[in-house]
């Protein structure tokens, strides 16, 4: 929106978003912001279409009046709506007056009235002044071409309304939401329709937190009415409305059940098709179906179908060429594919035999007469409702005629899912419409038992990739199927990757739940039964699951110790393997201890075996020992003790690179990045910079050829990289790696956001300390808070012991991020805050969690009082008098800090004492490793040379400076890393420079004030490239994938 012209109205226009929708050879999404106006840009097969929502519907065409999938259609709203309580608290939600975006699912089994629930929402919502639109995935909407559409939303909002939202990819559902939220300025209101809720729901929602999405909810739809009246009431509502249209005089005529009582009706789509179905028979004269009978019910109805399709035909004189027959067939194949655009109809048409190439279009057009599309760019609109899809799905295959009464069946069925179905070549080429196919024939099986028997169970067997087509809340409904024969969900599990894939993880944790649970009751022994849960809690860990990990890892560590013990030859191995895997999830679940003395314990018995057996295996293993227990000694504080087994681990693997580099090239890029880390926090920066490009340049090749397994470590050696450019002065080059860490964790995230999230707010952090040290303070602001609010969205809805530690240290740094923007007085309660937690963490495990809180308090300058920051001291103090190796130099760094915090609150007298203590415990530090600790002995000594001149004894401050100085220029001269000391130089300088002018010695003074104004004005020095990574041969990309 321009500026407001002088004298112009102050009233503000309703921001207007519109959509464009463009097609071109990449298929992706891009939302560009202009003012108040915004642009939807998809491109080619955009991953879904945006349309507006219509609050009326066309008249029903006379000939299809009394068909009953239209009647019951709940888009055509022939039986009004029954006022329920969940659309008090959809509306009650939409008009919260908090900006933003906010989510809601809602979750029913299919015929309960969620579409009619929402159908009416959005009518509501259009009259209370709302803007509504339908989003619908590029598998069921006309994605490709067809120009440009435009969607104009104003003030209140818009509310997006997703239908059939576990079918769609998880990944292509958190874009829809993200684009949307990106874009929108008013209030957004994303409203989920769907049938389960569970382990789908759950990796949603987490997934919505890392994209700082917190206001999700889920509502289970209640069955409406639930008393026998209520339903006798709905009952006679909707015989009312169908003998209106059948042209019944008297309704009352039609006796309703006397069974409501029946759970049969307790869906209210059951009770609207006996409803239909005794209408219909009073107007024909026919003796309706039993009351409680679905599948009377249902046959009832379809058989009316059936007279719609002769009709149409009508030997031939109809408006319709195709025969009953035929017709049947194509609304077969449109209930399984759902409506698709008209060359893939044909093709579906096609590979079923219902039409061939040259037949097709007619058969379409046809079917098109018969069902119109809701879409007009559509073909093979499904037959619905979805329940009455499904049974017709069910009731078509024969056999069961007497069974289920019910003899229009079709033999052609047995065979049609297949040969829709299936291909010759890999699962790359399955049709689109898989998806949609395989999900619609899992749900129908959930109702109707030999849909199992006689579609899934042969299709699965012979094709089980198509399951792992159809995603992981497929795969989840599938292992849920009670009658379904294991060998099928075997056959399944056996095509899962090995390796975390982020589009089937959550599924194949629902799949291995039910196969291992049956694997464990046959199990063979103790060493079976202890690989059996080693397996699980590997499937639960990689898909996030880390809770649901830790009871199988550690029994199957409690068998393989009892096996080791009585066999060690034999089960040495395998006890080392279940405790490295132990040690990990420990360590996920914020048991520290504990996860440090388990991957001890494993790294001890590899080394042994590494010892006596010189197969590339036992090393292999001894590395990945090695590199877990580094990482577990340096999240417990003992950061110079995790280097050896760190670089040891990089030793052996860059060995059995060389020998076998498409096994082993990713196993030494993950121990590069993990070592580089390391290196990181104890400051030796040119060695970890060299570690941390060398994995960074590795990764980004594995990534580049199978992002699936690769982007998660990928993203890690780039946080790492980061960290270690920034201090080594490349600040700007930071930021650009955080960016791109955190923009691949949010990737990450929408596919599996309960594996993904914690890694999420860590890169976040991250990026806030970045932004901040590149004077970005507002962006740093914004970073922090999302890490922030994420955190505490995994303390309320995952594990607080896993997360309470980060949110501890995510709400420091967001105070840091306040104090910048002057914020002091939010800063001060989120360091309290901060600081209560740390506090709490420390007490049940003071060994993980002391050292938090003394960096909590000490570097809360300019937050907390210079006193509160003295209780950092005394814990630094107690510290490093147990562990002076670990502490001594965090002692020295905290003593430094409190004097520099003492003489800003005008008490230089006290602030001495803590500067020169901190000079006399750097200087053996410094003697021992000038690298890494000269810069903190000049610091120190700036601070002492401050501190001693503000009492006045300027003299004696000006040997302090002296030495600063001289060690500073030497560092700008020698270091690896110049331009971080460049500016501490010019600083340096110029405090020598003013005690020097203190004491009268002017030329002195003005030839270190020229020197600073030198450095200051000299261009940059290139930065000293790391030794260059040793050459390897690269894997291709199904080695790797095989490793």
């Amino acid at each position: 929106m321009s500026e407001e012209e002088p004298g112009a109205s102050r009233h503000r226009e309703s921001a207007v978003f519109t959509q464009d929708v463009r097609a071109s050879r990449d298929g992706h999404v891009n939302a560009v912001q202009h003012g108040d106006q915004y642009n939807y840009i998809y491109r080619n097969e955009p991953p879904y279409r945006v349309e507006p929502f219509s609050p009326t519907e066309a008249a029903p065409v006379p000939s299809l009046l009394r068909v009953p999938s239209r009647l019951l259609a709940a888009r055509h709203r022939i039986v009004p709506f029954r006022p329920r309580p969940e659309l008090d608290l959809l509306e009650a939600w939409r008009d919260e007056q908090a900006p933003g975006l906010s989510v809601r699912l809602v979750h029913a089994e299919g015929g309960q009235g969620k579409t009619r629930l929402a159908i009416e929402f959005a009518t509501r919502s259009v009259n209370a002044g709302w803007s509504v639109a339908l989003a619908r995935h590029r598998s069921e909407a006309a994605s490709a071409g067809g120009g440009d559409e435009h969607l104009t939303v104003r003030a209140p909002g818009l509310v997006l309304i997703v239908d059939y939202a576990e079918r769609w990819p998880l990944q292509d559902l958190i874009t829809l939401v993200r684009q949307h939220r990106d874009a929108a300025r008013d209030r957004l209101r994303v409203l989920l329709l769907a049938r389960p809720a569970g382990a789908w729901w759950q990796g949603l929602s987490h997934q919505m937190s890392k994209l700082d999405i917190y206001d999700v909810d889920a509502v289970r739809l209640q069955p409406v009415p639930n008393t026998p009246e209520g339903r006798l009431e709905m009952y006679r509502a909707a015989r009312d409305q169908f003998a209106e249209v059948f042209g019944l005089e008297e309704p009352a005529g039609v006796e309703p059940p006397s069974d409501f009582s029946d759970p049969t009706y307790a869906l209210t789509l059951t009770v609207h098709m006996k409803a239909l179905a005794d209408v219909d028979a009073a107007a024909r004269g026919r003796t309706p179906p039993v009351s409680s009978d679905q599948a009377g019910l249902s046959s009832y109805l379809l058989d009316r179908e059936h007279d719609h399709w002769r009709s149409a035909h009508n030997g031939g004189h109809g408006p319709v060429r195709a025969t009953a027959q035929t017709m049947g067939r194509t609304v077969y194949v449109a209930t399984l594919t759902r409506a698709l655009d008209a060359a893939d109809a044909a093709t579906a048409l096609a590979r079923t035999g219902v039409a061939d190439t040259a037949s097709a279009a007619g058969v379409l057009r046809d079917h098109a007469y018969c069902y119109p599309p809701e879409d007009p760019a559509r073909m093979l609109e499904p037959l619905g409702p979805d329940r009455l899809g499904e049974d017709f799905l069910a009731l078509t295959l024969p056999g069961r005629e007497e069974q289920f009464g019910y003899y229009a069946t079709d033999p052609w069925a047995a065979t049609a899912p297949g040969r829709l179905l299936t291909t010759t070549v890999d699962r790359a080429d399955y049709p689109p419409f898989t998806r949609q196919a395989v999900t619609v024939l899992i749900e129908a099986a959930h109702r109707w038992p030999h849909m199992t028997a006689l579609h899934l169970q042969p299709l699965l067997r012979q094709h089980p990739d198509l399951a792992l087509t159809a995603g992981s809340a497929a795969i989840a409904r599938l292992a849920e199927l009670d009658d379904i024969d294991l060998a099928v969900l075997e056959a399944v599990d056996a095509r899962l990757p090995a390796e975390s894939h982020v589009d089937l993880d959550l599924g194949a944790a629902a799949l291995a739940q039910r196969l291992i649970s049956h694997r464990l009751a046959t199990a063979t022994g103790p060493a079976h039964r202890a690989d059996l849960l080693h397996d699980l809690a590997y499937r639960m860990t990689i898909a996030g699951l880390h809770e649901s990990a830790l009871e199988p890892i550690e029994e199957a560590v409690r068998i393989r110790r009892q096996l080791a013990e009585a066999n060690p030859d034999e089960h040495l191995p395998q006890l080392a393997s279940a405790l490295t895997q132990a040690g990990n999830v420990l360590a996920e679940l914020g048991h520290q201890s504990k996860a440090l003395a388990t991957s001890q314990e494993a790294a001890e018995i590899n080394r042994q075996l590494a010892s006596t057996d010189p197969a590339a295996e036992r090393w292999s293993d001894l590395a990945r020992s090695l590199t877990n227990l580094a990482a577990r000694l340096a999240e417990s504080g003992f950061d110079q003790e995790s280097i050896a087994p760190a670089q040891d681990a990089v030793e052996i693997r860059r060995r059995l690179a060389e020998a076998d580099p498409g096994r082993y090239l990713p196993e030494l890029a993950l121990t590069l990045s993990n070592l580089s880390a390391q290196l990181c926090d104890l400051k030796r920066t040119h060695e970890a910079l060299a570690s941390a490009q060398e994995a960074v340049a590795l990764y980004r090749r594995f990534a580049e050829a199978d992002p699936a397994s690769y982007l998660h470590p990928f993203a890690a050696s780039l946080f790492n990289l980061s960290s270690i450019i920034s201090l080594a002065g490349r600040r700007r080059e930071a930021v650009s790696l955080s960016e791109e860490a955190v923009q691949i964790r949010r990737r990450l995230v929408e596919a599996n956001a309960a594996a993904y999230s914690p890694k999420l707010a860590l890169a976040l952090t991250s990026l806030a300390h970045r932004y901040m040290q590149v004077g970005r303070n507002s962006d740093a602001l914004v970073t922090a808070q999302e890490a922030t609010e994420l955190s505490r969205h995994l303390v309320r809805t995952a594990s607080a012991a896993r997360h309470l530690p980060d949110l501890a240290v995510n709400l420091a740094t967001l105070s840091h991020c306040l104090r910048n923007v002057g914020r002091r007085a939010e800063a001060a309660a989120a360091v309290e805050e901060a600081i209560a937690l740390h506090r709490e963490l420390a007490e049940a495990d003071p060994v993980a969690y002391l050292p938090d809180l003394a960096y909590t308090l000490i570097y809360s300058h300019g937050i907390l009082s210079a006193d509160r920051l003295g209780e950092g001291v005394c814990l630094y103090r107690q510290l490093a008098e147990a562990n002076p190796g670990r502490y001594t130099l965090n002692l020295a760094d905290a003593l430094a800090n409190l004097s520099k915090a003492l003489a800003d609150a005008g008490r230089p007298a006290d602030a001495v004492a803590p500067a020169a203590e901190a000079v006399a415990l750097y200087r053996p530090l410094a003697k021992a490793d000038p690298v890494a600790r000269l810069s903190g002995l000049a610091w120190a000594l700036t601070t002492l040379g401050h501190c001693i001149a503000a009492t006045g004894r300027v003299a004696e401050a000006l040997p302090s400076a002296e030495e600063a100085a001289e060690i500073y220029r030497r560092l700008a001269r020698t270091d690896a890393a110049p331009a971080v000391y460049r500016e501490c130089l010019i600083l340096a300088l110029t405090e020598l420079a003013t005690r020097l002018r203190q004491l009268g010695r002017l030329e002195e003074a003005d030839a270190h004030t020229a020197e600073a104004s030198e450095v200051r004005n000299a261009p940059p020095e290139p930065a000293t490239p790391a030794p260059a990574p040793q050459q390897l041969p690269m894997c291709s990309s199904q080695e790797a994938s095989t490793r």
